[in-house]
């Protein structure tokens, strides 16, 4: 099956971490078609990510869908991306992953129409965040980001230490809940159109797990690739983490379960020009 990608970066003034999860992109050993930077506002800290990433690679599309600063608007910013998409198929990140080289390609071998993919992520700690992002670079040891020591099985298990055939067992015999994992997963555009992209309303706190809800509402189902398709996350703070918003929206995702609703109440087809 012949179809074209685009990775959609969720992003906001963190040039630094940009930097990395494109460099990552880069080195995938299947590349996208093209890339977004989903920006949620940011200044022009990050133009010089941007020119310097078209320079280095001219071949792999760079754009950039951009709204003004007015808080964390994040699912705005990911519906405008997703709206001016010509793509068939996205994959999301954020702008905090190193993705794993054969990530992406996992995510593209396991598209199938009615389904979503959510893959893992492997937190990194405060210390080893810091001397990646003061290096500005990264390199791999044994299969895996070097420097990064897993704490248990789990997270052994989650850096693919075996080759993808045999980590590919793994996931099938090792199901989980698949939840939508906004850092890391992908999905037909077709299939997010049909629920009408992310909840506008909904500020941090659940926003991806709230599309997957709608989106098994709607019939399409998650399959979680969490043996083969790791992104490391950069350590960082959450100032604009509000624990009260972080409730309601447990509360609304709840209720959503309940009542089978598909489709986003302020979404893609209630977006604005700006």
């Amino acid at each position: 099956m012949e179809f074209t990608s685009e990775v959609i970066i969720a992003t906001y003034n963190k040039p630094d971490y940009l930097r990395l999860c494109l460099k990552s992109i880069a080195e995938q050993s299947q590349r996208p078609s093209a890339i977004c930077l989903a920006d949620d506002g940011s200044d022009a800290r990050i133009e010089p990510v941007i020119e310097g990433f078209r320079v280095a690679h001219p071949d792999l599309p760079l754009r950039r869908s951009w709204h003004e600063d007015q808080g964390f608007r994040k699912s705005i910013a990911l519906n405008r991306a997703i709206a001016s998409s010509t793509r068939d198929y996205l994959v999301f990140l954020d702008d905090d992953v190193i993705l794993h080289p054969d990530a992406l390609r996992r995510h593209l071998a396991c598209a199938a129409r009615g389904r979503y993919l959510t893959g893992s992520l492997i937190r990194l700690d405060a210390d080893l965040t810091g001397r990646l992002l003061q290096a500005q670079s990264y390199e791999w040891a044994e299969g895996r980001l070097a420097g990064w020591t897993p704490r248990g099985r789990s997270q052994w298990l989650k850096s693919m230490p075996f080759p993808p055939s045999v980590m590919a067992l793994f996931d099938r015999l090792s199901p989980v809940s698949p939840n939508f994992q906004g850092a890391c997963a992908s999905v037909w555009r077709e299939d997010v159109m049909r629920v009408n992209g992310f909840e506008g309303n909904m500020s941090y706190g659940g926003l991806d797990k709230e599309i997957g809800v709608r989106l098994r509402n709607a019939g399409i189902h998650g399959r979680h690739v969490r043996y083969t398709a790791p992104a490391y996350h950069l350590d960082h703070g959450r100032s604009y983490a509000d624990q009260k918003v972080k409730r309601a929206n447990r509360d609304y995702i709840l209720a959503l379960r309940k009542s089978g609703e598909a489709r986003a109440r302020n979404g893609i087809a209630e977006l604005t020009p700006e």
